[in-house]
């Protein structure tokens, strides 16, 4: 696309219609000064709409009309501009401006595109489909280049904004802002609600909560009440009952005990009688002998008790002695069988040996007989044999040769058929060939469609993954350029803390802050935070307490002592504290009345009483006035404040003028930490960045997670790609495979009618050789057997065959021989191992038989030891038996007579006890029932409630008077909190779902003009890279130094601005200011080409440019336009001679005095 033709009409030096003709490439116009050479680029600037009046040095759009024009009488007159673009060699685009210009001065400017109207809008949106933009140096006036010189450092960061499209993100963002705005302004005003409603709740949650609990202890008060009465009726009653049953019981038992007492009284008077005639019995008897007796036996039965555990051992080890004979002679009885079968065994076999031995030896000579007699047959039969040998020989040839012969036919015979079958197969094969060549076919149309339909797939999913990769990118391009301002953000915010907390710690509020962030017991708060006051008056409380609000009430000395330490330890400032135990008791106010006094200020303070001695020790007599004239005659008198802030002392000394609260101590707030707006909007960007980072890293988990689902989706079709490939491969494979198969079929059966036709020859030619070689066969063996009829030959076979078979009795006979031998050595060995162990046995028999005789003996002499000691027992028991007869019944009686005595006495003594007990029980039980009758019951309710078991009426009563302490000290309640609690929380709840949506909506939008705001740091960045890279080879070019773009602040580009860094050859490295006027153009060109070549356009129009520069470097600016414009179009007026050469084409300017401009073309191109 270039322009190829320009056509002017009455506009500026042009009269009438001049139609200037344009060519690609390079194009030079030139003439005198004032010739109207830059008005050719001004028509430009005019019919594209690229500039304003000022622009195309005019005062107003009127002054473009030729002046010749104006000076007629006409009513209206007209310039009209028109360009003509040629898109292609046919197609034409047409640009047409028209500007009409009436008498009074007013005009009207119109825009025609192919000669349709529209808008400049309309105008420039079809200019910049074509790369043509207002502000993309197209057209590049005198007064350019000096602007770019001359523009502050931000201006030319400007330029770089609108190649990267700066604006079109500033108005996403703009748009996106107002639309937070509105967001905020309504969320703000649900915050307002919700406060309000939250404080409304919290209050009535209060209420709620306490009307609760009381309508709770009340119902428990009256259930207590009735568990009360049930309990004391239920009371009364089980203790009438109770008495009656115990009075009536004792009554009985009383009865019972008077004649249990006379009747044991009689009883102890008889035993006492009976027990002293039995000790006298007793005594008459004596009990030595008896006791003798006793261990007479006791050693007597001990000795017969050991020799009995000896008789049971001896009995046990004669039963193992006789159960270990038994065995042993089992055991030798057992061997002697053996001993005796053996020797059988052994007899039979030595005469089994015998005839073997005999057999052996007659074998022998049988055999030595018949090997005599065959070689005596061998050698009379030589002749005979070497006749059978060659018969046999001939036979065996003849053989050999009929066989394969015969082989070879059955082999031609089956070969034909396996050839004739393999035929058949062949042709089935083929058939099957045709229809699997057809299936396949088939698949492979299939395979090439999947295939197809994978990489549609394949190309979608990597286009939405790249689309997502972007998305990601952009995301975590927002979130690490919010990290980074987060912690900047923080930074700042650290260091304004860092200096308000300064501020603080010279007023004292930090360590008042660090005491009351400690939750020390016995801190109450600060002055300010203890009382209220309203807000007339707390201006002047606020004066008279001064540096007092902050003291912190603590309450005792101890406390403070501990706070006091603290502040040390953590070096927090100083702090005043006031102990309750230790400060004076406030003195009675004096009655005061004055003109214009209001009150003490004490007064005029609201307290908890306990907290009257601090307020009194900060305000003391302070009186507050209306205003200072009314507090002047009191002056010297009182101290004094006023509701201005005013304070008199009553020193004399004044103090007041304007206030500025840098106090943050007030009443009604206690500590507010008045923060800077500029802390406070550090925290708010903060907080807003938390917010955004928060929903950049879910969003990134999001979006990292589609991604991984393309990319995994992506892997999944291109192996299911390459897999599909693979088959198509694979089956393009078979194909070639199958019709391999085909050809090869084809050639196997050509190869088979051939095998067929000559085994077909060899068949027939076998077939008419057989029947000789068989009659020669037949002839050769009756031949054959004809010589074997000889007798002689018969002879020597029979004589063979008994040779044999003798020789195969002679080797079993000598096999069985040597079986015999070895049975016959085992039974010697066996024999001899049992004759000793038949003498070991016959030994171990005889010492168990001794051993039998021993313990024998020793029993005898046990016997008659247990015999003797029966007797003796026999003998003392019989003894005992007799004393122990006399003396056991009497001392029986007598000790049986004594305990019955004792038991009765102490019974008697129990029962009379008992007696004098109930006695006193039963008087004081019948007077407890007398007054138990004269007590009425109250009313009880019904039904009666269930009273748990385990609860006493006195556990009962203090329940109830707990209750009612609790209740009293509850009122007065308000009841309809319940219902008004819910009503609020259901409207809080329904606000905070809108705040929740609306907090959802503000992060998205904030969310938004992040991402547009990375955007925007990313096309800046990528215009800005591309474009100084332009700038340096540029640079380089022009002026064999070398320049760079600078940006006054990288971290965030447009909070500075740009400049121009060049280091020509030869000289130090200096900014664009500090160069010389060319070297400031030479920069200012590179810097224009840079941006030109960063976003190319159609065509580039130059209004001597090269005025401010030296011939080498006008020439090497000529070089390289006549370079670029091999790909564009370039239109340079210039009167510089290296410029003109450099052209290929030349449009000569010139103006007769008074005269239109006149036009004159020059092709060069033949010349160059």
């Amino acid at each position: 696309m270039y322009i190829k033709q320009l056509e002017l009409t009455n506009f500026k030096s042009f009269g009438g219609t001049t139609v200037i003709p344009l060519r690609p490439g390079f194009t030079v116009i030139s003439g005198p000064n004032g010739s109207g050479k830059s008005n050719l680029l001004d028509a430009l600037l005019f019919a594209l709409g690229l500039a304003g009046s000022k622009g195309m040095r005019a005062e107003r759009l009127p002054d473009l009309v030729n002046h010749s024009q104006t000076r007629r009488s006409h009513s209206v007159v007209e310039t009209r501009v028109t360009v003509t673009f040629a898109l292609d060699a046919e197609t034409e685009w047409r640009v047409t401006r028209r500007l009409r210009v009436t008498k009074q001065g007013t005009y009207t400017s119109t825009y025609a595109v192919n000669d349709q109207p529209c808008t400049l809008n309309e105008l420039h949106d079809q200019l910049q489909a074509f790369c043509i933009y207002p502000q993309g140096y197209n057209v590049v006036l005198q007064g350019d280049v000096t602007d770019i010189i001359s523009m502050n450092a931000k201006a030319r960061r400007e330029i770089i904004d609108e190649l990267a499209g700066v604006a079109d993100f500033d108005r996403k963002i703009a748009q996106a802002r107002e639309k937070l705005d509105t967001v905020k302004e309504r969320e703000e005003r649900f915050r307002i609600v919700e406060r309000e409603l939250i404080q409304q709740r919290d209050r009535r949650q209060r209420d709620r909560l306490h009307a609760e609990k009381y309508q709770a202890l009340r119902l428990e008060l009256q259930e207590r009440e009735q568990w009360l009465l049930v309990r004391q009726w239920q009371s009364h009653e089980e203790q009438k009952v109770q008495l009656q049953a115990q009075i009536q019981t004792l009554q009985q038992e009383q009865t019972q005990r008077q004649g249990q007492l006379q009747q044991k009284a009689q009883e102890m008077a008889t035993a006492a009688a009976a027990l002293e005639h039995l000790n006298q019995q007793v005594k008459a008897l004596g009990e030595e002998e008896y006791l003798r007796l006793q261990a007479t036996l006791a050693a007597l039965h001990a000795q017969q008790r050991q020799c009995q555990h000896q008789q049971t051992a001896y009995q046990q080890q004669q039963e193992q002695l006789a159960e270990q004979l038994q065995q042993r002679q089992a055991q030798y009885h057992h061997q002697q069988a053996q001993h005796r079968q053996l020797a059988e065994e052994l007899a039979q076999q030595r005469g089994d040996r015998s005839p073997l031995v005999t057999a052996v030896a007659t074998s022998q000579a049988a055999l030595e007989a018949l090997r005599q007699q065959a070689q005596e047959l061998h050698t009379a039969a030589q002749a005979w044999f070497q006749e059978h040998s060659q018969r046999r020989q001939r036979i065996d040839t003849l053989i050999h040769e009929l066989e394969p012969s015969r082989s070879e036919l059955s082999r031609l015979q089956e070969r034909s058929q396996q050839l004739r079958q393999r035929q058949g197969e062949l042709r089935q094969a083929a058939t099957t060939l045709e229809a699997e060549q057809l299936e396949l076919q088939d698949a492979l149309t299939k395979a090439a469609a999947a295939v197809k339909q994978e990489e549609q797939q394949l190309q979608t999913i990597a286009q939405q993954l790249a689309t997502a990769q972007q998305q990601l990118s952009l995301t975590e391009e927002t979130y690490h350029r919010l990290e980074r301002e987060q912690r900047q953000k923080q930074r700042e915010l650290d260091q304004l803390e860092a200096r308000q907390q300064a501020v603080e710690e010279t007023q004292g509020s930090f360590a008042a802050r660090l005491i009351l962030s400690a939750d020390l017991p016995g801190v109450f708060g600060l002055v300010a935070q203890l009382g209220q006051v309203e807000p007339r008056y707390q201006l002047a409380l606020e004066i008279a307490a001064g540096a007092r609000l902050g003291n912190i009430v603590v309450a005792d000395d101890s406390v403070a002592a501990a706070a006091i330490a603290l502040l040390k330890r953590e070096q927090a400032g100083r702090a005043t504290f006031l102990p309750l135990n230790k400060m004076a008791r406030p003195k009675p106010l004096s009655p005061i009345v004055l003109a214009g006094c209001i009150d003490y200020a004490l007064n005029l303070v609201t307290f908890e009483p306990q907290y009257a001695p601090i307020f009194a020790y900060v305000f003391g007599t302070t009186l507050v006035f209306e205003s200072l004239e009314a507090a002047r005659q009191y002056l010297g008198q009182y101290r004094i404040v006023t509701l201005e802030g005013d304070l008199l002392e009553p020193s004399g000394a004044m103090t007041g003028g304007s206030q500025r609260r840098t106090n943050t101590l007030r009443f009604n707030q206690g500590i507010t930490p008045q923060e800077s707006a500029e802390v406070q909007q550090v925290r708010d960007r903060l907080r807003e960045l938390e917010g955004l980072l928060d929903g950049l890293l879910q969003e990134r988990t999001h979006k990292q997670g589609r991604v991984n689902e393309l990319s995994q989706a992506l892997s999944e079709i291109r192996q299911s790609h390459r897999d599909r490939q693979r088959q198509w491969e694979q089956l393009q494979q078979q194909q070639q495979h199958l019709n391999r198969q085909q050809a090869e079929l084809e050639r196997q059966q050509q190869y088979l009618s051939q095998e067929l036709t000559a085994a077909a020859t060899e068949l027939t030619q076998l077939q008419a050789r057989l029947p000789q070689l068989e009659a020669e066969l037949a002839a050769e063996r009756l031949a054959l057997n004809a010589l074997e009829a000889n007798p002689s030959h018969q002879q020597w076979q029979q004589v063979q065959a008994q040779l044999q078979a003798q020789e195969k009795i002679h080797a079993e006979h000598v096999a069985a021989l040597q079986a015999v031998d070895h049975a016959l050595g085992d039974r010697h060995r066996q024999l001899e191992q049992l004759e000793r162990d038949l003498q070991q046995t016959e030994q171990e028999i005889q010492r168990l038989r001794q051993a039998q005789r021993e313990m024998l003996c020793q029993q005898q002499a046990l016997d008659q030891t247990l015999g003797d000691l029966a007797t003796q027992v026999q003998r003392t028991q019989t003894a005992l038996s007799e004393l122990d007869t006399r003396l056991g019944h009497l001392k029986g009686d007598r000790d049986r007579h004594e305990y019955q005595l004792r038991q009765q006495q102490k019974n008697y003594q129990q029962l009379e006890w008992q007696y004098q007990k109930a006695s006193e029980t039963l008087t004081t039980l019948q007077a407890q029932l007398q007054e138990l009758s004269t007590i009425e019951p109250p009313p009880l309710p019904q039904p009666l409630p269930a009273v748990p078991a385990d609860l006493s009426l006195r556990d009962i009563q203090q329940q109830c008077q707990a209750l009612e302490k609790q209740l009293r000290a509850m009122e007065p309640v308000n009841m309809l909190a319940i219902q008004e609690f819910e009503e609020t929380q259901a409207r809080l709840k329904e606000l905070q779902e809108k705040l929740a949506v609306l907090a959802a909506e503000r992060t998205e939008i904030l969310l938004r003009i992040e991402n547009f705001t990375t955007l925007r740091h990313r096309s800046f960045r990528e215009a800005f890279d591309a474009v100084n890279a332009n700038f340096q080879t540029i640079f380089a070019t022009l002026s064999d130094g070398d320049g760079y773009l600078q940006l006054e602040s990288p971290e965030d580009p447009f909070a500075g601005g740009l400049n121009l860094v060049a280091h020509p050859k030869g000289k130090p490295v200096q900014r664009l200011a500090s160069m010389s006027g060319g070297e400031k153009s030479l920069t200012a060109l590179s810097f224009i080409f840079a941006l030109q070549r960063y976003r190319p356009s159609p065509f580039y129009a130059f209004d001597e440019v090269d005025m401010f520069l030296d011939g080498a470097n006008v020439e090497r600016l000529a070089k390289m336009i006549q370079q670029q414009s091999q790909q564009v179009q370039f239109i340079v007026v210039s009167l510089r001679r290296p410029m003109i050469e450099a052209a290929q084409h030349t449009i000569g300017i010139t103006q007769a005095r008074g005269q239109h401009t006149q036009v004159i073309g020059l092709d060069l191109t033949a010349h160059h």
